[in-house]
Order: structure tokens, then C-alpha cells, then sequence
């Protein structure tokens, strides 16, 4: 049995309890808390966010925190661009209204193919305001950033060996609340559309004798790197990291 991740719920529970009533309330609290892999929630509370002018949004780690293990990461590829005579691709499962995308958009002196990808309609549409409204524009001329709205368990559309790095900040977690099933599907999908040498970034608080079992039996393999990203009241905050060393079967 694996345990599921809980110590991020704390404050999104409290800042979701003051906006929809269920603050103090453990019962609507533990309804809501099973019911983050609903795409009817995170619709509701991006659709408030929006109508209230505040469309960002994000868990745990927002790109500042991130930029010093994702920019060493994506130079670390600069063989795979090479190899493909393109931007790297970067595919952002499950991107809600974070600043990852924008934030490498920005910084990355690399060209960068950003594929932001959210089943949340309501999610999707502010970001695409927030680019335009916020004249946002790339640190490399041939960078491009895109927000789809899709399912992140089913990327279809998205060729076999066709994406550099994928990125997965807690939605592997929202997924497990309401069982494994759709995370381990997360997983196979992104493993499938790495290229050879790829990586899948998980981002996470969840514990590495919790995480790496996971990973090994949604098909990660044994091999799996973490590290530390960052502590925040008093939780740890880890990034897994797996590296595409072979061809999946069923490849579309």
C-alpha cells in the first residue's frame, strides 16, 4: 500500500474552505479533499479566481522556486535539441494558472516549446488573457508557449518520443485522491511521449518511500532520481526525476 499525499493540503484546504464554506467544517473538508481530481472543483475555483481578477495560482512551488533545478535540467538537453534541430519540447501536465510555463517562457536563454496542458476550461482561458494582457515575451526569440485544454491521461494528439522534459507539479497528487488508476495513467502517458533521454519531473510533497514505489509500479522503473526543492512550514517539497531510457509499446 502507498501512501497517499496529504501534507500539501493544509493550506490550499484553508484558502478553498474560506472561499467556498467549508472552512471549519471537517466533513465538507474531507469531501473536498477527495474530490481534487474532480475537473468540476478546479473548474469552480478557477472560474472564481477569474471573475475576481486573480487568475495565478499555484500550490507549493511557484517558478522562483523551481528555476535553479529546471533551467540546469533543460540545458542539460541541449544534445537532444541539437539531435532534433528544434526547441526542446516542454509539456506542463495539469497546469491550472501556475507561472512554470511563463516562467521559463521568460528565463530560458534555451528555445523552448511550452506545452501547457489542463482539463479546466475556465483555467485555461485566463492564462491565455494573462499572456496577452501582460505583453509577456521570450527570453529566446524562437520560444513559443501555448495553453491546450486536454486530458493529461490521455494525450492524444501528442506523438510517442516527440517531448523533452514533462513537468508535473501535484497532479499526480490531485489524481490520487480519488484513487491510483488515473495517476498511473499520468505516468504511462508521460513516459510514452518522452524522447529517448527525456525527463519527467514530478513535483510533490509526498515522501521518497512513498513517491518511488508509485513511480516503479505506474512503469517508471527502479531508477529514479529526487532531490530536496524546498521547505515551506515545516514541509519538504521533492522533486522526482526520471529519465526515458527506452521505447514504450502502444507508441501512437
Amino acid at each position: 500500500m502507498f501512501r497517499l499525499p496529504h501534507r500539501l493540503l493544509p493550506t490550499l484546504r484553508l484558502s478553498l474552505g474560506q472561499r467556498f464554506g467549508t472552512k471549519g467544517d471537517r466533513s465538507h473538508g474531507e469531501g473536498l479533499r477527495h474530490s481534487m481530481g474532480s475537473s468540476s472543483l478546479w473548474d469552480k475555483i478557477y472560474s472564481s479566481r477569474r471573475s475576481k481578477d486573480s487568475s495565478h495560482f499555484d500550490w507549493f512551488c511557484s517558478y522562483k522556486d523551481l528555476e535553479d533545478l529546471l533551467l540546469p535540467l533543460i540545458h542539460e538537453m541541449v544534445p537532444l535539441m541539437k539531435q532534433a534541430e528544434k526547441p526542446l519540447h516542454v509539456l506542463d501536465l495539469g497546469c491550472g494558472t501556475s507561472d512554470i510555463g511563463l516562467g521559463l517562457f521568460r528565463e530560458s536563454h534555451l528555445p523552448l516549446w511550452i506545452s501547457c496542458i489542463d482539463r479546466s476550461k475556465p483555467a485555461i482561458l485566463a492564462m491565455r488573457e494573462r499572456v496577452i494582457q501582460d505583453a509577456v515575451t521570450p527570453k529566446h526569440p524562437d520560444s513559443h508557449l501555448e495553453y491546450i485544454e486536454g486530458d493529461v491521461t490521455d494525450l492524444q494528439g501528442v506523438r510517442s518520443g516527440s517531448i523533452s522534459l514533462v513537468l508535473d507539479k501535484g497532479t499526480s497528487d490531485s489524481l490520487l485522491r480519488s484513487g491510483t488508476e488515473q495517476a498511473q495513467r499520468l505516468v504511462h502517458e508521460a513516459l510514452r511521449v518522452l524522447q529517448m533521454g527525456g525527463k519527467l519531473v514530478q513535483l510533490t510533497d509526498e515522501d521518497p518511500d512513498a513517491r518511488l514505489h508509485f513511480l516503479e509500479r505506474a512503469g517508471a522503473g527502479p531508477s529514479v532520481t529526487f532531490h530536496d526543492i524546498a521547505q515551506k512550514d515545516g514541509i519538504m517539497y521533492y522533486a522526482y526525476i526520471v529519465t526515458q531510457k527506452k521505447h514504450l509499446k502502444g507508441e501512437r
